[in-house]
């Protein structure tokens, strides 16, 4: 099986995987350290969620999750015959919620983040490899709640991955292992009340997660292709503190993350290439805080890839449902029935 087929199905779905209705976005890939040779890409990804649901059992609460962009980068670079380095940009966390119109106005909440991480692998020879690195992270966001508005950023903070990998070539068998450890972030900003508004400081983990990637030739020209993503939410807080108002507890996540993807990828002439994956993600079907309005997420992805000599282009689209999420706050009770999500994206690469 030609080694052009090793990368091609994580690439047809990367464009379209990005439908997260919660806060972890991108999964933090790193795919693109697999790459043959240097290698440069860009993605883009629109996402357009339909989350609805019922306060309190009779009032009714419109679109809650709002559309948005995720965008990434990745460049690497083959350094000698074993060492390789991969830089990659992307927004891993975020959320974009809001409530106005509903009995939850003027409830929202807009959060952002950026990471670049810095990755060398070292291959053995013997088809194993070692990866480890480093990540520079900024996480920034408005919240709107009964707590009042809170409008903070942190500066910027750092986290570690350490990873092993097995490759057989002949058979496009690839199995990576990769580690990454939480990033505590300090914030400051402004809470604003009815009474005034001051300065305040405060704190947010994003957590620590663990990634299975794999992928295997089944026949000439076709692979399995799969991953399993645990991420560790459960107990992790966003609490602020200030001279007036003293603390606030602006959001709670209860369960940890766990989602995995199956899928099959097929390679049809020289130009193109086509994949299908299936996805499941559990947790957070209850919880106390609003800014992961979705329940279980089961999903379909289908894409397709065009290479001409050095330059590829994949697109994919994504359709997922949502199970029904039940979430307790303040004293309001809202049940998110099934909804849905639509994702489109693209990604472009560049091999030199």
């Amino acid at each position: 099986m030609s080694k052009l087929t090793l990368t091609t199905a994580a690439l047809l779905t990367a464009a379209a995987s990005t439908a997260q209705a919660g806060i972890d976005r991108s999964n933090q890939d790193i795919s693109i350290l697999f790459e043959e040779g240097n290698y440069l890409s860009f993605s883009y990804g629109d996402i357009n969620p339909d989350i609805k649901g019922t306060a309190n059992g009779v009032a009714p609460v419109g679109q809650s999750a709002v559309d948005y962009s995720q965008f990434s980068m990745g460049y690497k670079a083959q350094l000698n015959d074993q060492i390789s380095l991969a830089l990659i940009w992307d927004q891993p966390f975020g959320a974009s919620i809001n409530y106005a119109g509903t009995p939850l106005d003027p409830g929202m909440a807009e959060v952002k983040s950026s990471a670049l991480s810095g990755i060398l692998r070292y291959e053995m020879g013997n088809g194993f490899s070692v990866h480890a690195g480093a990540r520079a992270q900024k996480v920034s966001g408005e919240i709107i709640s009964g707590l009042g508005m809170l409008d903070a950023e942190s500066k910027t903070e750092w986290g570690g991955l350490v990873g092993v990998a097995y490759e057989r070539p002949e058979i496009a068998l690839r199995v990576a292992l990769t580690y990454f450890t939480k990033v505590d972030h300090k914030l400051t900003g402004v809470r604003a009340t009815p009474f005034g508004v001051e300065a305040v400081t405060g704190s947010v983990e994003m957590p620590e997660a663990i990634n299975l990637d794999f992928q295997t030739g089944i026949a000439e020209n076709t692979l399995v292709f799969g991953s399993v993503r645990h991420a560790k939410w459960n107990n992790i807080s966003l609490d602020t503190t200030g001279p007036g108002f003293g603390d606030a507890n602006w959001v709670n996540f209860v369960e940890d993350i766990t989602s995995y993807e199956l899928g099959i990828g097929r390679r049809l002439n020289e130009n193109w290439s086509v994949s299908l994956a299936f996805g499941y993600k559990d947790g957070m079907d209850t919880g106390s805080t609003f800014l992961a309005p979705a329940g279980a997420q089961k999903s379909v992805t289908v894409g397709a890839k065009y290479t001409q000599d050095n330059f590829d282009i994949s697109a994919g689209v994504q359709y997922s449902q949502f199970d029904t999420k039940t979430v307790s706050s303040g004293g309001t009770t809202v049940v998110y029935d099934d909804g849905d999500a639509i994702a489109v994206g693209v990604k472009m690469g560049l091999r030199f």
